[in-house]
């Protein structure tokens, strides 16, 4: 207890000391000592206790350390630890007296001719801090700062205002205004020489025209006018982008799209972008992916972006974000994002349809897909068959999918199949549903005896087997509807075989026979949905047409 008292009166001597080389120890202590040792442990609690008591206080102290000390290692640590300290106060208000003399400091250490660019990245999540708390806590002003970043601007280290820039909050009109039109001029000088620039310049000039694009959607200004003004530096990114790609430099590409995945999920998180937000940079950031010659690892930073905003949101906008990204991959790419397991189901989802829209489109010859792309779906296709979890409606479309491929592979280029028919021969038993699901959507008339005859020979008996009418009502019959429908398809596809008279007239009495029961039992109606019930009725009736 009174080693407490101890500690408590030691720290509020420390903020309220002239000097700061006390606070100075604790933070060379805090990144040298081991963490076992009582100097470090000390410190640490000292360190804490100015936390709780006031953090405000603390900052002040931290931020003039910083502006007195010539040690340039300690300059660092100290606004290092005040950086980590604020992040996790994020909400907490703190009062206005600290907050002004707060703000004097930093727009005093942005301006230090001695800040270099290595702080000033670690000073901009201050100011963001500060930022938030003035205009989004307390729904005050910050003028100061608006001067600040035009100077930092203005300057021959226009990059020191970028940073500063791209952390901010939502800000008011006035205040972007100030800086707005030297800050597209600096950005564009960097975004069209990309070379000349360097990554790391060229990444942060590209988050900056962006954030700006958010911070517009915000203010007063016509959509129009940000059409326009946004529409010139894209075309300023992808000149650049085509141009990196065209020198076999795409790597550098990579390189920005990495970056800015880590600004995006950072800024949209502490900021929470609306629908309008999210549309606007997945849009951007999709002229990207469709430059001309981007190889794979572009593409997919694209998606990893685009998920983003899928994870926020699932609203109209981002969506149409997500699906102008789908419609610029080929067939493959679009399977592999079906394929990832690591993606929320409504991303996968919407990506499994647009790739049966696609082949769709193909099958009715209202666009050509090459062979060579329908080859490449085949493997993949045959790995999602077998993936578990997938849920049923996304499984009836990829269903679809492989009976699109299948026609184009089996009826259109007279290819074999093995793998298909080798999965619903071996999967007849241990995944019937998924087994005979795939094998009904198989439209064509099978007529190939090497695939046939494997899947009948494992796939009937099981068929035949779940043909015994459900027994109850309220359970999931979805199995013997299953079975009823693959039934169906297997007659379809044996009935002008000669060597299978016998199992489809053995079909066409089991179907019947079960039929019969249901209705002697009363049970015709509510077996799954109503439109299930008409299309058994109407199997039925072809069925006994045949058999008479």
């Amino acid at each position: 207890m009174e080693e407490s008292m101890n500690i408590q009166l030691k720290a509020r001597e420390i903020l309220v000391s002239e000097s700061h080389e006390e606070l100075a120890m604790i933070v060379d202590h805090l990144f040298k000592s081991d963490e076992d040792s009582e100097v470090y442990k000390t410190s640490q609690a000292l360190y804490k206790y100015c936390v709780s008591f006031n953090p405000g206080c603390l900052a002040v102290k931290l931020l003039k350390l910083y502006q007195s000390s010539s040690d340039g290692v300690l300059r660092f640590r100290s606004i290092y630890q005040l950086s980590e300290t604020l992040n996790g106060l994020r909400n907490r208000k703190l009062s206005l007296d600290c907050l002004y003399e707060i703000k004097t400091l930093l727009i005093a250490c942005l301006t230090m001719q001695e800040t270099k660019e290595c702080d000033i990245k670690i000073l901009r999540r201050i100011v963001s801090f500060v930022a938030y708390n003035v205009m989004d806590l307390h729904k005050y002003k910050w003028d100061e700062l608006g001067d600040c970043i035009l100077s930092l601007v203005n300057s021959n280290e226009s990059v020191k205002g970028f940073h500063v820039f791209i952390d901010l909050p939502q800000v008011y009109e006035e205040f972007i205004q100030k800086f707005m039109k030297i800050m597209f001029k600096k950005a564009t000088e960097v975004l069209v020489n990309p070379e000349q620039s360097g990554v790391e310049d060229w990444s942060l000039a590209l988050q900056t025209v962006v954030k700006l694009g958010i911070q517009f959607f915000d203010t007063r200004m016509k959509r129009n006018v940000i059409k326009k003004l946004m529409s010139f530096q894209l075309l300023n990114v992808l000149e650049s982008a085509k141009k990196l790609v065209d020198m076999g430099n795409e790597t550098f590409l990579v390189r920005v799209l990495r970056d800015f995945e880590r600004f995006v999920s950072r800024d949209m998180n502490l900021y929470k972008y609306s629908e309008l937000h999210c549309y606007f940079v997945s849009k951007f950031v999709n002229k990207i992916g469709k430059v001309r010659g981007v190889g794979t690892q572009t593409k997919e930073l694209v998606t990893k972006i685009n998920m983003l905003f899928i994870k926020q949101y699932h609203g109209k906008e981002s969506l149409r974000g997500w699906y102008d990204h789908l419609k610029s991959l080929s067939l493959l790419e679009v399977l592999k994002i079906f394929a990832s397991t690591d993606l929320e189901d409504r991303a996968r989802d919407m990506a499994i349809r647009q790739l049966n829209v696609l082949l769709s489109d193909h099958t009715s010859k209202r666009v050509e897909i090459e062979i060579a792309e329908m080859r490449q779906l085949q493997p993949l296709l045959m790995s999602c068959l077998k993936e578990q979890g997938v849920s049923y409606s996304m499984f009836k479309v990829l269903g679809e999918v492989v009976n699109h491929v299948a026609y184009e592979m089996l009826v259109c280029q007279e290819k074999r199949w093995d793998d298909l028919r080798d999965y619903v021969a071996s999967q007849s038993e241990t995944e019937f549903q998924r087994a005979v699901y795939v094998f009904q959507c198989l439209t064509m008339q099978l007529i190939d005896d090497g695939f046939l005859d494997p899947v009948m020979e494992n796939l009937l008996p099981e068929i035949t087997t779940r043909l015994e009418p459900p027994r109850e009502l309220l359970v999931d019959n979805s199995c013997w509807v299953l079975a009823f429908n693959g039934a169906f398809c297997a007659a379809v596809h044996l009935i002008e075989d000669p060597g299978y008279t016998k199992s489809v007239k053995e079909i066409a009495h089991k179907m019947i026979d079960s039929i019969r029961e249901l209705v002697e039992r009363e049970m015709e109606v509510g077996i799954e949905q109503p439109f299930l019930v008409t299309q058994i009725l109407f199997s039925t009736f072809d069925l006994l047409h045949f058999h008479n």
